[in-house]
């Protein structure tokens, strides 16, 4: 990007929901500084006055833009990503990163054949409860007895009661998926039911850790439902009892402080910039390939 500094990111965003708009607002609000500079969004929204508007052809051709970030519909995802890696530039991708485990390794092939980065979000896994959780079972040396992981919700837009729009709840919830295996290693699937209702979305899956430990997953998608309940309770040998809090919507930062969706932006860019190791990329490219298989396999199992 010619006449500017080498470690400015030029980013569009598209897609202005909930993360589209939360990226917008820390970008306006330069949380992380002049290097990171908002060139514009692609919505079919109406923007803000004040917001540059800009459509494919000129994000993908623009010089100095250099990554996008995708928070559009779940379906549109792997299309996105790939038209923007296809062109140059690095991807940060709202989980899930596609609706297939194949197009996952597709997209990830492309990205490192292109030298670029494809990172997919997972604030999730960025809760200071989920860290604290994951400190307290490795330095404790928990062994796991039991555990369950369970939401209740409604189907946050129109478009999530789609399963073709929304991807089948193995992946539209992956990043539980992923949260679980970042505890407890590798999961293996014994089973898996889904009850598909016009109102009503089920799916419960038994997951036994690499020690042969049970988890239950259990998703409940309500067209009728007051509030977003999440409930996880992990079981250990020794009596030990942790439930993680319900984490809701991440919370607004204080204006101009790194909230959630600042500190997964941030940890792109050190991808970007090659501030980030190798192996934290190859770590962070098997969890997500991991729990896509997963998902995939999942889905399978339930004949859906």
């Amino acid at each position: 990007m010619s006449g500017t500094d080498a470690r400015t990111s030029g980013i569009v965003v598209v897609g202005l929901g909930r993360a589209g708009k939360a990226r917008v607002r820390d970008l306006k609000q330069k949380v992380l500084g002049e290097n990171a500079v908002l060139r514009g969004v692609i919505s079919r929204r109406k923007v803000e006055d004040d917001l540059p508007t800009l459509d494919w052809d000129e994000a993908l051709s623009r010089e100095d833009v250099n990554a996008l970030i995708i928070c559009t519909e779940n379906d549109t995802h792997e299309q996105y990503a790939r038209k923007a890696l296809e062109h140059g530039k690095h991807v940060l991708v709202d989980y899930p990163l596609c609706l297939s485990a194949q197009g996952g390794k597709d997209l990830f092939n492309l990205a490192e054949s292109k030298g670029l980065i494809c990172h997919v979000e997972n604030i999730a896994l960025l809760l200071p409860a989920h860290q604290d959780f994951k400190k307290t079972i490795k330095t404790k040396d928990l062994s796991l007895k039991e555990g369950t992981a369970r939401l209740e919700a409604s189907f946050a837009s129109e478009w999530f009661n789609d399963i073709n729009r929304a991807g089948f709840p193995s992946f539209s919830g992956v990043s539980t998926l992923e949260c679980l295996t970042d505890l407890f290693g590798s999961l293996t699937l014994k089973e898996a039911h889904f009850v598909h209702e016009t109102d009503r979305h089920v799916l419960t899956c038994k997951l036994f850790t690499s020690e042969n430990r049970p988890l239950t997953w259990k998703i409940e998608r309500l067209r009728e439902c007051t509030a977003r309940k999440r409930f996880q309770e992990f079981i250990f040998e020794d009596g030990t009892v942790l439930t993680l809090p319900p984490p809701g919507p991440p919370p607004q930062p204080t204006p101009g402080h790194k909230g959630l969706f600042a500190r997964d932006l941030e940890l792109f860019l050190a991808k970007v910039r090659g501030e980030c190791s190798k192996e934290i990329i190859a770590e962070h490219k098997k969890l997500v390939l991991d729990c896509l298989e997963l998902a995939e396999e999942i889905k399978k199992m339930t004949g859906f």
